[in-house]
């Protein structure tokens, strides 16, 4: 009996398509700063101190800690688009300049 087989290559072919890159700001002066943790262990710890360092080295600065203030956006994994572009709209909703996220563990 003759078998026949088919290589193939395990590594998979993604086809990236190039994104336009957000304009970064040249300063915070100003600026509203949204951060971002996502519940991890630490994340808050980390933020908090991102919170500190930025209210005492830029002036004027608002920066939003999301977690507090829309605590919904504490998801550790969004597991879809769907919630994904729900996050970013109640993420958006701030009106931030900016959001810096961070993860813990």
């Amino acid at each position: 009996m003759k078998q026949t087989w088919e290589l193939v290559n395990p590594e998979g072919v993604v086809k990236v398509e190039r994104l336009r890159l957000s304009k970064r700001p040249t300063t915070l002066e100003g600026k509203t700063v949204v951060l971002r943790w996502n519940g991890k262990p630490n994340g808050d710890v980390f933020l908090d101190r991102v919170a500190a360092m930025l209210s005492r080295e830029v002036k004027p600065v608002r920066v939003i800690k999301a977690w507090e203030k829309v605590p919904e956006t504490i998801e550790p994994i969004s597991g879809s688009q769907e919630l994904s572009l729900a996050l970013m709209r109640k993420l958006a909703a701030l009106k931030p300049d900016l959001v810096i996220g961070a993860q813990g563990d």
